[in-house]
């Protein structure tokens, strides 16, 4: 992105910051509402021009520049001061400074809050506000203007009796009071107090976010209902900066900085009447320095609901908002997605501890001695086809089939505490005595230790203090201790001792077969009865689906219907190792992961005509082990496939019921060879739902050889089959 570029997307964001959005649209618009007063819009050029030209000059963050960070303060200040003084040189003087130390103030308060993970929102448009009036009062250059009071010259100047007349004639019309002081609320966002205005911003808030609109509904019926109930003063809540209080803090609260569900519009809503006594308290406290307090109870009240929600120790209704973006319904929509997708992650990763296929012949909660403070512990050994534990005559150690094999470390750590020189014992005998029998316990993790018991005596190949590695062997199987035949006692807990209560703690990824059909397992406990496996990886697939930064990926796409064309992707990196591929002629990007067992698409941003939609679609999860007739669902947030018109009335009853879904899957059907297939097919379709019956779908067919992608087909429901071949 070029300096040019990058001010432009600082300028036009600076607008749409004010209400936590990043819609191009929605911020046309609110710029096209600050010039019904035209001084005022200017003088808010003005501002912003001169914020983002110190960023840049001084060297701040590009990114953070390009957000608006560092000027929707400065557009603040600019509209204010446009709105209450005359348009003059010194005006002009004195919004260049007051501009420049809106930054400064920016770059303090972002640095003082961070360590708290707290927002500055518009305490910086207060302090250089503040500073500003206090210094203009003692300065004869600059004329209050009464623009307010003879707002129609203003216009008459531009259009003459033909714009007043049409403009008197909005301002007549029949509105009801309550949506006359709603819309003059939103206008006094951008210091305007005028339904023309507040018309122009309703109709961006509807088309950023339909819970966004809902919520500053409920925001300001909910302040409203409370001076109505204590007799407050209608006409200040008509004509000065109380609405807008409860309008931004609904919507940071209940949609924002909160995941939109039931608890954060009731809080939202208990929220509302704090606000109105933080506004009755600061208009006596600054009413001594004849100082407005604007956005004040809003800054204060959001700041205080954070706080509070990041010292919680308990309870989930109310999630905050980990990655921002910048939309009511976007955050819902991924949050939920990600938590259906990835719902039982966990931090650290945990594996089965050996190689091969073994049973489980315990599981949780098992009848035997997995009970109570010991239930969360598995027991594993090894099976003929007849379910079998050994090879007659099964009378001795060396019988069972799971006896003597390697036993794995379940993932990084070190070794804490080691049992040895245990003896096996007879068959169908134990030893209670020594119950673990002979043992070993890594730490991996604060709080996270994994045991592993039974082990065959003199077989354990490490000590305490070492380190191991996942997948290193570190002893065998045996059948020491509280074992009456060979078996593997695998268990997780929260402390180092041999004998700790168990912990409920899923492995990472096992694909358990019943008969001959397989299933990938992310992120669960095996059941009992079950065969288990590490997933196996096929080289085919685990080669195309590795990617390296600066890698370019050239496509040729042919369909009935239009010319042969060709697309080019590029292998990207950012600055936080986030994998992605950015298609050079839509722009459009994608973020991927491939954690070695699974390539999955995590994120879309362009033009969903894009080629690269479609690979997001199609390969939206993909095993890197190809197992026959295989299948691996997935679901994506409904905004990614649905239709608009029917999607933006879902989204105003999302927080409370979604009944709008999408679901993914991707299904092995061809390889050439068992273990080192050099081509393989899998097909995947993508459907979406409303109230669980399909109402779009969208299939493809990935084609794999010589170590890549080497192709798809892309099938549409209405259209011609498109098909895609790799060319480079």
């Amino acid at each position: 992105m070029n300096k040019l570029q990058l001010l432009s997307k600082g300028f036009i964001n600076s607008y749409s910051q004010l209400f936590f959005a990043d819609s191009k649209v929605f911020a046309w618009l609110l710029l096209l509402s600050s010039f019904v007063s035209p001084s005022t819009g200017v003088s808010g050029l003005v501002a912003i021009v001169s914020s983002l030209a110190l960023a840049w000059w001084i060297g701040l963050d590009r990114t953070l520049i390009s957000y608006g960070t560092y000027s929707y303060n400065a557009l603040m200040l600019g509209l204010v001061l446009g709105s209450q003084y005359n348009f003059t040189p010194g005006l002009v003087a004195m919004l260049i400074t007051g501009s420049v130390l809106s930054v400064l103030f920016v770059v303090w308060l972002n640095t003082l809050l961070a360590k708290y993970k707290l927002p500055s929102l518009s305490l910086s448009f207060l302090l250089s506000y503040w500073v500003v009036v206090l210094c203009i009062r003692s300065l004869n250059g600059i004329e209050v203007s009464d623009s307010g009071i003879f707002r129609y010259n203003e216009w008459y100047k531009i259009g003459g009796n033909t714009l007043v007349d049409l403009i008197t004639g909005i301002e007549n019309c029949p509105i009801p009071g309550f949506i006359q002081i709603y819309l003059k609320s939103l206008s006094a966002i951008f210091f305007q107090y005028n339904i023309i205005a507040g018309s122009i911003i309703l109709v961006g808030l509807i088309t950023w976010s339909r819970i966004g609109f809902l919520l500053s509904l409920i925001g300001f019926a909910t302040g409203y209902l409370f001076y109505y109930t204590f007799a407050g003063d209608f006409s200040e809540l008509s004509y000065s900066y109380i609405g807008f209080n409860f309008i931004l803090s609904a919507i940071a609260i209940g949609g924002f900085y909160t995941v939109p569900s039931r608890s954060s519009f009731l809080l939202a809503i208990v929220t509302m009447p704090l606000i109105a006594v933080l506004i009755n308290a600061f208009t006596g406290l600054l009413a001594v320095y004849q100082l407005p307090f604007y956005s004040l109870p809003f800054v204060l009240t959001v700041l205080l609901v954070i706080m509070l929600l990041q010292q919680r120790m308990h309870g989930k209704k109310l999630a905050l908002v980990t990655y921002q973006y910048f939309s009511p319904e976007k955050n819902l929509y991924h949050y939920s997605n990600n938590i259906s997708r990835f719902k039982n992650n966990t931090l650290f990763s945990l594996q089965l501890p050996f190689y091969g296929e073994w049973y489980v012949s315990q599981g949780n909660n098992g009848n035997i001695t997995h009970r109570e403070a010991w239930k969360n512990a598995l027991d594993f050994v090894v099976v003929d086809e007849l379910t079998r534990t050994y090879k007659l005559p099964g009378d001795q150690v060396t019988d069972f089939y799971c006896y003597n094999l390697p036993v794995l470390a379940p993932a990084d750590g070190y070794v804490t505490d080691v049992l040895d020189g245990i003896d096996d014992n007879e068959i169908n005998d134990v030893n209670l005595a020594q119950n673990w029998g002979n043992t070993v316990v890594i730490k991996h993790a604060d709080g996270l230790f994994t045991k592993l018991s039974h082990l065959k005596k003199d077989s354990i190949a490490v000590k305490v203090n070492d380190y191991v590695k996942a997948g290193q062997v570190i002893a065998t199987c045996g059948n020491s201790g509280r074992s009456p035949e060979p078996h593997l006692h695998f268990q997780a807990q929260s402390t180092s001792f041999i004998g700790s209560k168990t912990l409920e703690y899923p492995l990472a990824y096992f694909v358990s077969r019943q008969a001959s059909t397989f299933t990938l397992h992310a992120y669960q406990t095996p059941k009992e009865g079950t065969h288990v496996h590490h997933p196996v990886k096929t080289g085919l697939l685990v080669k195309a689906f590795h990617f390296t930064p600066g890698q370019q990926i050239k496509w040729r796409v042919e369909n009935k219907n239009s010319q042969p064309a060709e697309v080019t992707w590029e292998c990207m990196v950012n600055a936080w190792n986030q994998a992605y591929f950015y298609c050079t002629q839509t722009k459009a990007i994608a973020y991927y992961v491939n954690n070695g067992t699974l390539f999955y698409f995590t994120d879309f941003y362009g033009d969903k005509k894009s080629l690269l939609f479609d690979l997001y679609l199609g390969a939206q999860k993909i095993m890197l082990g190809y197992y026959d007739q295989m299948t691996i669902d997935d679901t994506l947030p409904p905004d990614r496939f649905h239709h608009a018109p029917l999607l933006k009335i879902h989204d105003l009853v999302a927080p409370f019921y979604r009944f709008m879904k999408v679901n993914y899957r991707s299904h092995f059907v061809f390889a050439d060879e068992v273990y080192h297939p050099k081509n393989i097919v899998i097909n995947s379709q993508v459907k979406a739902s409303v109230f669980n019956k399909e109402v779009r779908s969208r299939r493809y067919e990935l084609t794999f050889s010589s170590g890549k992608l080497a192709g798809f087909k892309i099938i549409h429901s209405n259209q011609p089959e498109t098909t895609v071949t790799c060319i480079e």
